[in-house]
């Protein structure tokens, strides 16, 4: 099963490109993720620059949005960023009982509001094997 290899760049025109993949594929909740996310910088990413993500499952009743900062200690040291770049960053599924599919769209946006680049897709995150 394809997870991280589903994403793909949204429709419209974004100067930056992005490359993401995870292991393990699929992510397995209460276990580890690594996400390791590449950029190609054709248009500068500035200091203050943030990741808006919204994360949905048609069972939910509002999405799950967030923004973070991507210029600090914990994703990229060295902004402005004027070619590529590469970043991994661990992450960690809460447990679930239950196999989950979420549709993740994540935009790298400037301070200025310009867009830089857009993902879209979706992850499948299994349910735990349970142990007898």
């Amino acid at each position: 099963m394809a997870n991280a290899l589903q994403f793909s760049q949204c429709s419209g025109n974004y100067p930056n490109p992005v490359n993401v993949s995870i292991l393990p594929d699929p992510p397995i909740f209460g276990q580890p993720v690594e996400v390791f996310i590449s950029i190609m910088a054709y248009t500068t990413v500035e200091v203050g620059a943030y990741v808006d993500i919204q994360v949905n499952n048609p069972d939910w009743v509002f999405p799950f949005t967030f923004q973070q900062d991507i210029c600090n200690d914990n994703y990229v040291k060295n902004c402005p960023i004027s070619d590529t770049y590469q970043f991994n960053y661990p992450y960690y599924f809460l447990v679930g009982s239950k196999t989950l599919t979420v549709n993740i769209k994540a935009r790298l946006v400037n301070p200025d509001n310009t867009i830089l680049s857009c993902i879209d897709g979706s992850v499948t995150i299994q349910a735990p094997v349970s142990q007898k």
